[in-house]
């Protein structure tokens, strides 16, 4: 019986491994094991360092930047990144600290200080896919506009239930709630009071605990901010604002995650009497006033945002309505999305009666509603709103960082060319990956998954721009100037601008890039 048993096995297994060896190839790129040397011995050291060659080579022709090529005085300019980077990394090694591996806010000054800030500063960034617009900008423009307006009130009180301490809100003479008080009166009486203001609007070194405990504040900045920047008289001027410090950052094309559901007021009017449009209207006159002023490329879509708290019902109509706006603005509202506190909201699946119905509306309304989800922002792995994200094809995916906990679905992600906006600071300022080094886009670009680099919230995070983001992985993953050429790219490429817009776009974004790397091989 054990021959018998033993005879069979033997049988299989050379079925098996005959299967194995004939199988054709299919149009997967990723070399297969076959294709890999074996762990065997070698004849010598050339022999081994030959097959070395081969599995450092294949991975370089599976990296996301792998169809980019260098001129002649990109590659110049290229070896001086490279020199200044090896640099660095060398100087951080010999003081035992490497800035991306620890909290922004230990080397926030340090990091503006450096050669390699003002270069990527100056660097042509394309575009920004992932951006809410509320906490874009710079909140010293919000803190020192504030003080200008009449009107203005801040809570200056311990928290109740209903207010919190640094709460900005517009009142009528005689409508003001107990412990609110004219923001130019707290100016002249409290001392250092614009700097105390601004501390609480946004985040310091005391914002290093646990993911929830941080997000809890994240929601209370929140909070503070949103009576100044969804105060109609004011809300031009400071879309201007952002999309003018962002086009000073080297940024001419962006994405916003927005609501267009009557947030805004003023002193006559309650939030909810400006209709969507009008807010479209504020945007887009914001553009004009930086194409004018600073860049006069610069671009602008809207993606249409609700919260994942919502019930479903609630997020039915809401996407009716999202519907019927881009019908109205084609060319301004591209895609609709959820986000919020993904590991206590609700799951992307728990929405899965609304995004069957996007057919249907197309139908009835004439025009698509693509998704581009806010999935995938979660260190736990029951959190699995990425699957989905690739199930519904998702145009891009805003965070996605626990795609790592999901093969399959990293794989469609892949396999559909889906981009995913990663926003590096973002992710470690929120308590998600505090080393830039263990980021899963550093594996991802290696892999080639397409991404994207964004800032998120740098208002909060007390930055502006998008340029403390890419300082921090040109470091923590070794990248050179073709990974910036491409990252740059894919902010256009894989933007929800038409593809006559997008043609427009890289070819404004090439003459800025080609005046860069002239400017680099001439001052540097």
């Amino acid at each position: 019986m054990q021959k018998k048993f033993t005879f069979i096995y033997l049988v299989f297994v050379t079925c098996l491994l005959a299967a194995c060896a004939t199988k054709k190839p299919t149009g997967n790129t990723t070399p297969s094991a076959s294709d890999l040397p074996l762990a065997v011995s070698y004849s010598n050291a050339d022999d081994y360092e030959t097959q070395r060659q081969k599995l450092v080579q294949k991975d370089s022709l599976l990296s996301f930047e792998g169809t980019i090529s260098l001129s002649e005085k990109e590659e110049a300019a290229n070896q001086k990144l490279i020199a200044l980077r090896e640099e660095m990394i060398a100087y951080y090694d010999s003081v035992h600290f490497f800035p991306p591996a620890h909290h922004f806010f230990k080397s926030k000054e340090h990091i503006y200080s450096t050669k390699l800030y003002k270069i990527l500063k100056k660097i042509p960034k394309g575009g920004i896919q992932h951006l809410h617009p509320n906490a874009g900008g710079s909140y010293r423009w919000i803190v020192e506009r504030a003080l200008q307006e009449p009107h203005c009130y801040v809570y200056w009180q311990p928290d109740n239930k209903q207010y919190i301490k640094g709460q900005i809100h517009f009142f009528k003479d005689g409508k003001v709630p107990a412990g609110f008080y004219p923001i130019k009166a707290l100016n002249d009486t409290v001392k250092a009071f614009p700097d105390q203001l601004y501390t609480l609007l946004t985040f310091d070194k005391s914002m290093m605990g646990d993911s929830v405990d941080i997000w809890g504040e994240f929601e209370r900045r929140f909070q503070r901010v949103g009576g100044f920047t969804s105060y109609q008289p004011v809300f031009e001027d400071l879309c201007t604002a952002t999309f003018d410090s962002l086009a000073a950052d080297g940024v001419q094309h962006v994405e916003a995650r927005t609501h267009l559901g009557g947030s805004l007021y003023d002193l006559e009017h309650p939030a909810g009497s400006f209709p969507g449009d009008s807010v479209i209207s504020y945007y887009q006159r914001a553009v004009q006033r930086v194409r004018t002023t600073r860049e006069p490329d610069f671009t602008f879509k809207l993606i249409y945002t609700n919260i994942r708290f919502h019930p479903l019902e609630k997020i039915k109509e809401d996407l009716v309505t999202a519907f019927k706006v881009r019908q109205r603005h084609p060319d301004v509202v591209v895609a609709y999305d959820l986000v919020a506190h993904e590991d206590k909201g609700h799951t992307t699946q728990f929405y899965r009666d609304a995004w069957l119905m996007r057919d249907s509306l197309a139908k009835v309304y004439g025009i698509d509603m693509p998704l581009s989800l806010h999935d995938g922002e979660s260190s736990w792995e029951h959190i699995s709103n990425v699957y989905d994200a690739a199930m519904l094809n998702s145009k891009r995916i805003g965070h996605g960082f626990n795609l790592a906990f999901f093969p399959t679905a990293e794989e469609m992600v892949q396999q559909q060319n889906i981009c995913v906006e990663v926003s590096p600071l973002s992710n470690q300022i929120l308590g998600y990956v505090k080393d830039l080094r263990i980021h899963p886009a550093h594996s991802w670009i290696k892999r080639g998954i397409q991404i994207s680099i964004n800032p998120d919230d740098p208002g909060i995070f007390d930055y502006v721009g998008v340029t403390p983001d890419y300082w921090s992985v040109f470091l923590a993953w070794e990248l050179d100037l073709r990974d910036l050429k491409k990252l740059a790219i894919n902010s256009i490429t894989y933007s929800f601008l038409s593809a006559k817009e997008k043609e427009q776009a890289l070819a404004a974004w090439e003459k800025k890039w080609n005046s860069f790397i002239d400017n680099l091989n001439t001052t540097f």
